[in-house]
């Protein structure tokens, strides 16, 4: 994602974590302000990731509710 980001100009940081809580459906991302998260995802899923980052696009295909939701 970080290349993409740096390829595409975007301003958006990827930071990584330790567990979010839905190991279960790993590997997990999250979208701050917008709180959408992302589950079963791989390094195909980096460009959709970044769409949402930098234009506002979720990938329905990979959005999770949050956990306790």
């Amino acid at each position: 994602m970080q290349q993409e980001l740096l390829r595409r100009g975007g301003g958006a940081h990827v930071t990584a974590c330790s567990c979010l809580g839905p190991c279960f459906d790993g590997p997990n991302a999250v979208v701050y302000p917008d709180d959408v998260w992302y589950g079963g995802l791989d390094a195909g899923d980096a460009v959709a990731l970044v769409d949402h980052l930098l234009d506002g696009v979720i990938a329905v295909a990979k959005r999770l509710e949050p956990p306790g939701e």
